[in-house]
């Protein structure tokens, strides 16, 4: 072999190989680069259109778009500049919105839905929406949740399992439900939610307005799910492909904005105070007579008012507290809601005393956990988890209530949550229920306005004004006496009821035989056909509150 063939060899031999390299490294200029999969841990940031995070709507976003005809575009409007070049375009779009809180001015609002009556469609699925809006799309509003970390959204043909994680873990939250709430239109149900309606199609005009109670099953994590993406999508078949699509958000609100209740007042003053305010001299007079009104009622109440009795704050008072709220919460006749409350609080007691979360899947191990520390039977802790965690809401009444509250006492005062002396103690305390102001101040002001006209006609030589000076201070004196006595009292198992002129009736505990409640008040019947009326109207708003809690409670202990 000749020199000349060893180097021809030699030359091959290196370019065969950097031939090798240049194809195995660089993939013949045809392989796309290698794209880093997207990781996130960022669990704070919630419902951004381009968000690639847990609880951003990134995917919602893109399924959106893919759902419109390829004529058709996504559109947002960021300002109310945007909004209202929208507006002003004849062809009927979709206006979209998935957030926390949502809001427009009420001029605002009723401009879209004057484009929904004419062809447009109207979808919000939000947590919140502000006092303007609400009044306009409900006649009754009667919001309800369910406290999981797992619930099951069914339609007519399928079911969804959805979860709601933080930071790749399963926790407990609030989903809501519309309950008993009626819009001014009947509406048409799309799919439910334990039983109540989740999702609903009002038809408006040529239009429709969709509105969703649960938006965080648009979360990003949420379509990455089968059932997920399946329910995004059952969602977006009924919204048109033929029309644009405009994201809403310049109407997304912090979550510590304020309601738009200021905003409400826009344009002329048409109220009947108008004459008082333009009048200077009328004015004084009015804001002098408030304010003397004002001072009395402050001076007499502070002279009247009880001396409340110190008691010392023990470890186990927050668990009183709770139930001190939950009694009120009761008043709202809504048995279900309460229930999930009660749960709510019977969890995370258990969370603080124990150290274990009876949310976490692993539901065996944690009752056994819990029956060792806490020496409680597991059968019962068994009964009691069912009791709460019912998905059937027609079955849950106030005697299912009293039961499971009679239950979650008794698992506290097993295990030492709470002691005995804490209802002994409440007991004995002394309950005091005032009649409201408004009644009284009424008959004060009359009084004294009665007396004056009777002074103005005497002064212009006119005797009968002499006639007016009784019926004014009579009056007078039937207010005050109002202010000064309170309703009822009840203190030491002694009920003492203050008739409006001052006169006491006295009635041990006892002595009552049945309490009747009526939408107007309480009727107390007493030994020897004796009867006592007790009026809601009587009483100030929160002692009206806290005597249907007594009552409720009463009545509770009775049975």
């Amino acid at each position: 072999m000749t020199n000349r063939t060893k180097i021809g060899l030699i030359a091959g031999v290196i370019v065969l190989m950097g031939l090798t390299f240049l194809l195995f490294s660089s993939g013949g200029g045809k392989r796309t680069p290698h794209k880093d999969t997207y990781i996130s841990s960022n669990w704070t940031n919630q419902y951004g259109l381009l968000d690639k995070n847990p609880y951003g709507l990134y995917l919602l976003t893109t399924l959106t778009k893919a759902h419109l005809d390829t004529t058709k575009r996504a559109l947002v409007a960021n300002d109310i500049d945007v909004f209202d070049s929208l507006l002003l375009t004849d062809s009927p779009k979709t206006y979209f919105f998935t957030g926390n809180r949502f809001g427009l001015y009420t001029n605002e609002f009723e401009r879209l839905i004057e484009k929904v009556e004419k062809g447009s469609d109207l979808f919000l699925a939000y947590d919140g929406i502000t006092e303007n809006i609400e009044q306009q799309l409900f006649d009754f509003v009667d919001m309800k949740f369910d406290y999981s970390a797992q619930i099951k959204i069914t339609t007519k043909r399928k079911s969804y399992t959805m979860f709601h994680l933080f930071q790749n873990d399963t926790v407990a939250r609030d989903w809501k439900f519309f309950g008993n709430s009626n819009t001014f239109k009947p509406y048409r149900p799309l799919s439910w939610l334990n039983e109540q309606d989740n999702l609903i199609e009002i038809p408006h005009g040529k239009g429709k307005i969709i509105l969703c109670s649960t938006p965080n099953v648009f979360y990003n994590y949420q379509l990455k799910t089968d059932d997920g993406f399946h329910y995004a999508q059952f969602i977006l078949n009924h919204i048109s492909k033929k029309q644009d699509i405009v994201f809403l958000e310049f109407g997304r609100l912090s979550e510590d904005y304020d309601d738009f209740e200021e905003e409400l007042g826009e344009g002329e003053d048409d109220s009947y105070l108008r004459l008082l305010f333009t009048n200077p001299p009328l004015l004084k007079a009015m804001l002098l007579s408030l304010f003397a009104l004002l001072l009395y009622a402050i001076f007499r109440s502070k002279r009247v008012r009880p001396i409340v009795p110190y008691l010392d704050g023990k470890k186990d008072m927050t668990l009183a507290f709770a139930d001190t709220i939950t009694s009120i919460y009761f008043n709202k006749r809504d048995p279900y809601t309460l229930l999930q409350v009660q749960r709510r609080n019977f969890f995370t007691m258990v969370q603080k005393h124990f150290y274990l979360d009876l949310n976490r899947g692993d539901r065996e191990n944690v009752l056994n956990s819990l029956a060792e520390k806490s020496n409680y039977d597991k059968r019962d802790l068994v009964e009691l988890l069912e009791f709460f965690e019912t998905k059937t809401v027609s079955e849950v009444n106030e005697h299912y209530l009293a039961k499971v509250l009679g239950l979650q006492h008794e698992f506290y005062r097993k295990t030492g949550i709470i002691s005995g002396k804490i209802n002994e103690r409440t007991q004995k305390l002394k309950q005091t229920y005032r009649r409201s102001l408004l009644l009284p101040s009424v008959f004060i002001l009359g009084g004294i306005i009665i007396v004056i006209t009777g002074l103005y006609l005497l002064m212009n030589s006119y005797g009968g004004g002499i006639a007016l000076w009784p019926l004014g201070i009579l009056l007078f004196l039937l207010g005050n006496a109002r202010i000064s006595n309170p309703y009822l009292i009840v203190e030491n198992d002694i009920w003492t009821v203050f008739s409006p002129f001052g006169k006491k009736i006295e009635v041990k505990k006892e002595n009552i035989i049945e309490i009747e409640l009526l939408n107007s008040g309480v009727i107390i019947y007493l030994q020897n056909q004796r009867k006592i009326i007790i009026n809601y109207w009587e009483l100030s708003r929160f002692d009206e509150q806290h005597f249907k809690r007594f009552i409720t409670q009463f009545q509770t202990e009775e049975r």
